[in-house]
């Protein structure tokens, strides 16, 4: 029963090419490992070691290579010690399943990953989804075949049909008593589904079915609405606008939260509440590594930016500078003639008029707490943070913006403004002009070297 059910699951998806069976010597890891190299495919083991129980795990690791070499089954061992960090941003659970899918993905490389997740497994998913919040697209629950390559060829195949198909072999496999730890939500779902019965386990487990058969029709109509209603490029989705049913719109914000970050952290609840407030958004952080701005006419889903370092050099004059925190350069050179009183000739080009003999003694920096600025045709200086908002510098650029100084004074707000105070005007002085440009690969390499 378990080798056909894995059979047709091979030939349903048309899966070929070498396979990577993740294997952590339980039942279900291990009735996958069994059935598939009986079935002659072309597998070979994964297996990784968390270290989370001592010996315990030490022995899991044993296990899996007695079974490999009794099986002729070639072996990849990775270490799978957890990142203390992420334990505390997201639980062990998650941090486990973050180190085991790259640890995986590192054996694989392009080839196919088999985990053994099975039908209780897919119950359990779909009733803690439920739980939490979710939509259709969380009904799906866990996913036959995935993108990266990910198969999971037990998933029409119980726990019970496992054990019987382990108890016909005359295999006893590991048990972990982690799953049985009631701090565990899962382990709190299995327990009340195995008192429901096999009957409620199957029903529940065909809603996901049943989700994963309407899915590509409403993946159809999402495509249609997204090409009327969104601009979508690597980094951002720009919203121009929204469709009229609340439903659409849910389902419309959670593909772009998805396509650019996690969406563990989205329920159900919290896209109506985002859908519902989009017309007041002006700035949203919806998870920690994506925020919704407003831009103009469009309202923008992207990844939250890095901030910025703090940046500061000395510019000499005919001396390209290199600005590795924005990949800027920044050049200086003696104007060659006077011209007219003028602002900006071009975003990124500036002229500008020191006292005569003045020393060109310049310096680049990003802003700081207290800089003000007197712009060009104004009869005093002013707060720069107000500057720049009256100008609609968006937030996240402004500490990327170099400022040219001379003798603690800004002269040019970088591709923004100059200074009225170093404006070039008919009286004599020193002119100079400052060009900011990025740097091209090869001036970032001539710099670091």
């Amino acid at each position: 029963m378990v080798v056909d059910r894995i059979r047709q699951f091979i030939d349903r998806h048309h899966i070929s090419g070498r396979i990577v069976v993740a294997c952590s010597g339980g039942a279900d890891s291990t009735a996958l490992l069994i059935a598939l190299s009986g079935m002659g495919a072309d597998i070979v083991c994964g297996h990784v070691n968390h270290h989370l129980r001592g010996d315990e795990s030490d022995g899991d690791e044993q296990f899996v290579r007695d079974l490999c070499r009794r099986l002729g089954v070639e072996l990849h061992v990775a270490d799978g010690s957890l990142d203390p960090e992420l334990v505390r941003s997201s639980g062990v659970e998650a941090a486990a399943r973050a180190i085991r899918e790259r640890r995986l993905r590192e054996i694989a490389g392009t080839d196919h990953v088999a985990t053994a997740h099975q039908r209780n497994d897919q119950a359990e998913t779909v009733v803690m989804r439920i739980a939490s919040g979710t939509g259709i697209a969380g009904l799906r629950g866990v996913l036959p075949i995935r993108a990266d390559n990910v198969i999971r060829p037990l998933l029409n195949v119980t726990r019970k049909e496992i054990e019987q198909f382990l108890a016909e072999k005359e295999i006893s496999p590991r048990s972990d008593r982690m799953n049985s730890d009631p701090r565990f939500l899962r382990t709190r779902v299995r327990e009340a589904l195995s008192v429901a019965g096999p009957d409620a386990v199957e029903k529940i487990a065909s809603v996901a079915d049943d989700a994963q058969e309407i899915w590509p029709a409403i993946e159809k109509t999402l495509d249609t609405i997204e090409r009327a209603c969104a601009r979508v490029t690597a980094d951002e989705t720009h919203f121009l606008r929204w469709p009229g049913d609340p439903w659409w719109r849910q389902a419309l914000l959670y593909r772009h939260i998805r396509r650019l970050g996690s969406a563990r952290e989205i329920s159900s609840r919290d896209l109506e509440r985002l859908t519902g407030s989009l017309d007041s958004i002006k700035r949203l952080s919806v998870t920690k590594d994506l925020e919704l701005i407003r831009r103009k006419s469009a309202l923008v889903l992207r990844r939250v930016p890095e901030p910025t370092e703090e940046f500061e050099m000395e510019v000499a004059v005919g001396v390209p500078a290199y600005i590795p925190a924005i990949h800027a350069m920044i050049r200086i050179a003696p104007a060659p003639a006077p011209a007219p009183a003028t602002g900006n000739r071009q975003p990124a080009t500036q002229l500008i008029q020191l006292p005569r003999n003045s020393e060109p003694a310049f310096t680049a920096r990003n802003r700081r707490r207290g800089d003000r600025f007197q712009p060009l045709g104004m009869p005093k200086d002013k707060k720069l943070k107000d500057f720049l908002i009256d100008r609609k510098i968006p937030a996240d650029i402004r500490d990327r913006i170099p400022l040219l100084i001379w003798r603690d004074e800004i002269v040019w707000v970088g591709g923004v403004a100059v200074s009225e105070r170093f404006k070039v005007t008919n009286a004599a002085g020193e002119l100079y002009e400052v060009v900011l440009e990025d740097a091209s690969q090869e001036d970032q390499d001539s710099f670091q070297r």
